[in-house]
């Protein structure tokens, strides 16, 4: 599958939204300066997916929806976005840090027992700064709250390239990311802590979008235009087939607690 402009790219998955190509064209609008040997169109991928859609869902809550659903053919009308958001993203630099995602209303805590391993299948947008939860808008400080602390090894920084660059630490988790729970706390009442560390997985569950690394992919810019997840690798290639966190995509109240 050929890499194609962000427009092209976003044709077979347009009718899922409400004016998709002019927030496309907002975002080339506000990445027209190539940062971190990204073009045009990579960039204005990351941008896109973080901006929140008026009149309609936004891009990455059907994404992610879609990333989490039983039905894998339901990805293919999304390869030719994936292929250009997952270029973007293994472009970037990878970040070992400590990273948080945040769950409002649900207790998570029996679903990650110490020493189980998980992967998740959605784009697992993370903060690096735990009090951004605090926040009324994401999480709070009262209600029954699930916070991850993750030790991530694979963070992939996007704030230069994010709708919201001036006020949100964003770091993204690739889809296919694969953790093991090393504790939980419960340090007030419904507040509920969970203790993850990336490890790797037995065997690749979402393959590059590439046949080489991305340090050697060509940065020239592309002419305009689970869970319930089943545990197999997704190929983001035809087949002959606002963001903190939540497995729970009914819990979804912005980008910020579950996407």
């Amino acid at each position: 599958m050929p890499l194609v402009s962000l427009e092209k790219a976003l044709e077979p998955i347009s009718h899922f939204f409400n004016g998709i190509l002019e927030n496309a064209w907002v975002a080339k609008e506000n990445c027209q300066q190539s940062l971190e040997g990204l073009t045009q169109d990579e960039s204005a991928s990351i941008h896109l997916y973080t901006m929140q859609f008026d009149g309609g869902p936004s891009l990455f809550y059907v994404l992610n929806r879609t990333l989490r659903a039983e039905n894998r053919q339901d990805l293919q009308p999304w390869f030719s976005f994936l292929k250009l958001f997952l270029i973007a993203l293994h472009k970037l630099p990878s970040h070992a840090q400590t990273v948080w995602r945040g769950v409002r209303d649900v207790d998570l805590s029996s679903k990650y027992p110490k020493g189980k391993k998980v992967a998740w299948w959605g784009v697992s947008s993370c903060t690096t700064n735990v009090e951004v939860l605090k926040n009324e808008q994401f999480l709070g400080n009262t209600g029954i709250r699930t916070i991850f602390s993750i030790e991530c090894q694979n963070g992939k920084a996007i704030s230069r390239h994010s709708y919201f660059s001036d006020t949100e630490d964003e770091v993204i988790l690739m889809p296919g990311s694969y953790f093991e729970v090393i504790g939980q706390l419960n340090p007030a009442a419904g507040l509920y802590i969970i203790q993850l560390r990336e490890i790797n997985p037995p065997f690749p569950l979402v393959k590059p979008p590439f046949d080489k690394p991305a340090a050697s992919i060509p940065t020239e810019k592309v002419a305009p235009l689970k869970t319930a997840n089943p545990s197999v690798a997704i190929s983001i290639s035809p087949s002959p087939g606002k963001n903190i966190c939540t497995t729970l995509d009914k819990k979804l109240t912005n980008r910020h607690l579950s996407n």
